[in-house]
This record gives structure tokens, sequence and C-alpha cells, in this order.
């Protein structure tokens, strides 16, 4: 076997793990730079991933151009379980077999240099929950090491040493939501999805997010990869977001008469329903 043949099994096997740990149908991974492909898929992560990329249109392809993680049917505003007929394009390449009894969706795209190269899918047959996000957070980055080696292995160490700066980040996002856990309590999946949805709902990046957080709090610069271009700078606005999120966060009412109904930490503006 070729190192690329070797890599592919490593990756397969690491996507059948992840399906496990979630009871999931399918999960996939995905390279988006160029033309966008599966690099390696298991379940019905076969059929629906490459269906969406080759019809330009999908949920993988929201993830990519918002360059944010994608969850189907949203946490927030109540649509209905996942329904390839919003996206004309894919449903004409998937037939009712093939989608089977999918019914939730979340895509996670890795990031760096300002790019998205990387995509995580994981089909459900159920709506997304805090535990399932927490298990894709996990796998996310053990995926992005792995095909690091891959890339690095096929001759392409560029690309793997980028990916590899990207997965370095994941302990700034570590680091913040150690910082909602103890502003706020909760545990790591709620503390990640507190993080998800603040930087959903004001448009940033979870990675500039969790580093203009860190720094925030910590009055000092997070840390960083070692290559001064990969470094992550946040922007004025991210700061402020920040800013506002820790505020939010740290003010909430405490005691058991201010809890919200689903006990999990909010933002104002994203969510801030307590039972008072």
């Amino acid at each position: 076997m070729t190192a690329r043949e070797y890599g592919d099994e490593l990756l397969r096997r690491l996507l059948e793990h992840a399906t496990t740990a979630t009871a999931a149908l399918g999960a996939g991974l995905s390279l988006t730079d160029g033309t966008p492909r599966s690099v390696a898929a298991v379940g019905v992560a076969t059929v629906l991933d490459p269906a969406q990329w080759t019809a330009g249109d999908g949920p993988l392809w929201d993830a990519v151009r918002g360059a944010r993680r994608v969850v189907v049917p949203s946490q927030d505003d109540g649509e209905e379980p996942f329904d390839p007929r919003r996206h004309a394009g894919f449903a004409e390449l998937v037939t009712a077999q093939e989608l089977g009894a999918v019914r939730g969706l979340v895509v996670t795209p890795g990031e760096w240099s300002g790019e998205e190269p990387m995509v995580m899918s994981l089909y459900l047959d159920r709506p997304v929950d805090a535990a399932v996000a927490a298990v894709v957070d996990e796998y996310e980055t053990l995926l992005g090491s792995a095909l690091a080696v891959v890339e690095y292995c096929a001759g392409e160490e560029l690309k793997a040493e980028q990916m590899l700066q990207m997965v370095q980040y994941r302990r700034v996002i570590e680091q913040a939501k150690g910082l909602v856990m103890a502003g706020v309590g909760g545990d790591a999946a709620t503390a990640f999805t507190t993080l998800s949805r603040a930087s959903q709902h004001f448009n940033i990046r979870l990675r500039n997010l969790a580093v203009a957080l860190v720094e925030h709090v910590g009055r000092a610069p997070a840390e960083g990869p070692d290559d001064l271009a990969q470094v992550v700078v946040p922007s004025d606005h991210d700061r402020q977001v920040a800013a506002q999120v820790w505020l939010a966060l740290t003010a909430r009412p405490k005691g058991p008469g201010a809890q919200r109904v689903d006990d999990e930490p909010t933002v104002p503006g994203v969510d801030d329903t307590y039972v008072g």
C-alpha cells in the first residue's frame, strides 16, 4: 500500500470511531482547497458528501461559504429536521433510499490562513445535541492532525504544516471553554455550545472569538503558532464581541432562581430566556 492508501484507511477508521461514539449514520471528511472533494467517508456520508460537492449546494457548502459550523436542524431557530429539498441542486442528486433516516447534521470546517480547506460532516437519525457537538469537536481536532500527517506523507509538506498550525489553535478554544466554565459553570460541551452560538450570532469565526476572549480576560496575548504569518490577530470587532460576551456571561444572575430552562449559559441577543 502507498502512503496515501494507508492514510485513507486511517482517516476512514477514525470516522468509523466517530460514528460509533455518536451512534451516527455516517461521517465524512473533505478538502475544499481547489475543487471541493470527499477524501474519506463512512455510512451515508459516502453518498451525501460527494452529492453536495457535485451539486454546489447543501449544508457542506453553507459551512464553507459562511466559515462557520452548521447544525441542522438549528438549535436556535427550531427548524424542521434535515430536509434536502431546501437545497434544490443537492436534492436532485440523492434518493430517499440514499438519504435514509437522516434527521440531523453537523458540519464543521477546519481553518487556517483565512480559509476552510477541511470539513467534517456527521449525519444523525436525530437532532444534534451538546453531547454530539462535544464529540465532533474532539474528532475534528484528531482528524485534522491525522489528515496533516497523511498529506505530509503524500509529499504535500506545506499543506501539512498549515494544517498543524490550525490544530494548534484548538488549545486556545479549549482555554476559552475553560473561561466560560469557570465564569458561569456548566460542563465543557455546554461551554462550547455557548461559544459556538455566540460565534454564529455575531458572525465571527469561532477561532477569532476564542483568541479575543482569552486575551480580553487574560490581558495578554494568546498562545499561537511559531509562524507569525499564521498568528490570529483579532479585529476591533472581534475584541468588542469578546468583551460583550464576557460581560454578558459574568453579569448573568446566579442562584437557583435565575437559571435558564435548559440550564445553559446565555448571551443576550443570542438567547436570554431565564426563569426567575
